[in-house]
């Protein structure tokens, strides 16, 4: 849970500095049961477990709305220690961490966003948020922990919503946001974020990479590939970039290849080299990025590192199934 001295951001969440940290070690292969790095993961697992809640909650509270973020994330990565270890300690934790997102899920819509009603279900859906919940669905699934096929059936149902209206291949952030909102209609409007992540949703929810939406899609981000762009005016984003680079990685062939021509050289070469924070990414240099002010230099730095694990963390899925 170490904090960096130079660029905190805005937002507090003990848990997801936590998870997103775990998961850049278990993306290179470090568990708590090897040799390397053992006694910080194991800490880092350890934390988790101790602060979960009875319900399942990994939240430990800060920002409140990063609890689902945080949640979402810190599950990713019990479950991915239980996935690769087998560890019987964790699979009661990985599995109470998963039946809150079961059961939290929006009745209505599908998904997750910041908040519960007097039920305990979200009382909102929205994109962003709800890729992460998939993801530690699928994470718990992949490790051998049941999910009822009817809650990935709503989560394609809210996709299905979240669709572009006016463009092929792109998805909104909040397709119920407000209009009469300054602040809130843009969630309305197709974004890149929200297009890769949605691609990379349908994706693990089995949807075949030659279906026209996708292809729609990866052009898309092909002509948008990663950028820093000035410092008046910049395009560095790592949130995108985080699920833009799985979603090509899963799309291969000439997609995947412009992206990973643009992104592999811009992630290393902008990686901290000397000083006390050596191995770090800024979140202001070379340029601002869009959420360093919130998630600061850990949060960057733990998304350059899952880029540039990309290669090994997840192969193909259509390779995994046979497809």
């Amino acid at each position: 849970m170490a904090r960096f001295v130079a660029g905190l951001g805005q937002m507090e969440s003990d848990t997801a500095a936590t998870g997103l940290a775990l998961l850049s070690f278990l993306g290179a292969g470090y568990t708590h049961q090897d040799e390397k790095y053992r006694e910080t993961v194991q800490r880092g697992i350890d934390w988790l477990v101790e602060q979960q809640k009875d319900d399942g909650d990994l939240f430990t509270g800060g920002t409140k709305v990063s609890w689902f973020y945080s949640h979402g994330i810190a599950a990713i990565a019990l479950c991915e220690a239980y996935g690769m270890t087998g560890d019987p300690a964790l699979r009661e934790p990985a599995r109470k961490a998963i039946e809150f997102i079961i059961t939290t899920q929006d009745p209505r819509r599908g998904g997750w966003r910041y908040y519960l009603d007097d039920r305990g279900r979200s009382t909102e859906t929205d994109t962003s948020v709800t890729g992460w919940q998939l993801m530690a669905l699928k994470s718990a699934q992949i490790a051998g922990l049941e999910v009822p096929s009817e809650v990935f059936d709503k989560i394609d149902g809210y996709l299905d919503s979240a669709r572009a209206e006016s463009v092929a291949g792109q998805y909104v952030y909040n397709p119920e946001a407000s209009l009469t909102s300054d602040t809130q209609r843009h969630g309305r409007d197709p974004s890149l974020a929200m297009t890769s992540e949605a691609m990379l949703m349908r994706v693990y929810l089995g949807h075949q990479r030659e279906e026209p939406s996708l292809v729609e899609g990866a052009d898309h981000l092909k002509e948008n590939l990663p950028a820093v762009g000035p410092v008046d005016g910049p395009t560095r984003d790592c949130y995108y970039w985080y699920y833009a680079t799985q979603a090509m990685f899963q799309m291969q062939g000439d997609h995947w290849q412009a992206w990973n021509d643009q992104m592999r050289p811009l992630a290393t070469q902008s990686q901290v080299s000397s000083g006390p924070l050596s191995g770090s990414w800024s979140p202001r240099r070379p340029a601002r990025d869009r959420w360093g002010h919130s998630g600061g230099r850990h949060y960057v730095t733990a998304l350059h590192i899952l880029v540039l694990e990309v290669y090994y963390r997840r192969l193909p899925l259509f390779k995994e199934l046979g497809k």
